[in-house]
């Protein structure tokens, strides 16, 4: 006996089916360590919580242009933090010549061209009371991106000029949000950035034209 389907039947099926399929999209890379990302990424737990499909999300629309590690391999193969050295003088004494110069204790950002300071400002670094400070070490401009939209689970901001320095994208750019009295001084205390290092806009474009992808940069 044939069996009749109702416009009914045909209804319930067709529901069931647009409802089975699932919302996300996502094919997770194979590499994709959600224990890691999760450790690793505090902030986005408060977020996103701790289920890997929500975590491979995240990465896949922030945490991969953030240079987030999506593994340790990925923290391995991220450039080695040197310990910093004592602070250079005016006419610099280091093994490189030319490089950005990131004093975070005296909240100031110079750039030494061929052994002599060629421009100086004061900046705001990462927030030292919530444990934002930024890294210190010796580092190299990873990317040289003139006008980029800097996301994250609680932020999204333009800057003119992007030059991030390590995978955990903490970076130099501008920060127009930012009024000429904040830049220097004790801000980043308690109103730092996330890691990054905050410059006035004119000094951004000046230092953005002169460095490039390999320029050291150096903080401590």
């Amino acid at each position: 006996m044939k069996k009749i389907i109702t416009f009914a039947g045909c209804l319930a099926l067709a529901l069931f089916a647009f409802f089975a399929v699932p919302s996300k999209t996502y094919a997770m890379e194979p590499g994709f360590d959600a224990g890691f990302y999760a450790a690793n990424n505090p902030d986005v737990v408060a977020v996103y919580g701790t289920d890997p499909e929500m975590l491979y999300q995240h990465y896949n629309d922030y945490g991969r242009a953030e240079g987030r590690a999506m593994n340790g391999g990925d923290v391995a193969a991220a450039p080695a933090e040197a310990p910093a050295p004592e602070a250079p003088p005016v006419v610099a004494n280091l093994p490189y010549p030319t490089y950005v110069d990131v004093d975070i204790a005296n909240q100031t950002v110079t750039y030494y061209e061929n052994n002599v300071a060629v421009m100086s400002t004061g900046c705001v670094t990462g927030n030292a009371s919530l444990g934002r400070d930024t890294p210190r070490g010796t580092f190299t401009i990873l990317s040289h991106v003139a006008g980029k939209t800097l996301t994250g689970p609680t932020w999204r901001v333009w800057v003119d000029y992007w030059m991030p320095f390590t995978r955990s994208a903490c970076g130099l750019h501008d920060a127009t949000w930012r009024s000429a009295g904040e830049f220097g001084g004790s801000t980043y205390i308690n109103n730092g950035s996330h890691g990054c290092v905050n410059l006035p806009h004119d000094f951004a474009a000046n230092l953005f034209n002169r460095v490039n992808v390999g320029t050291i940069v150096y903080v401590h």
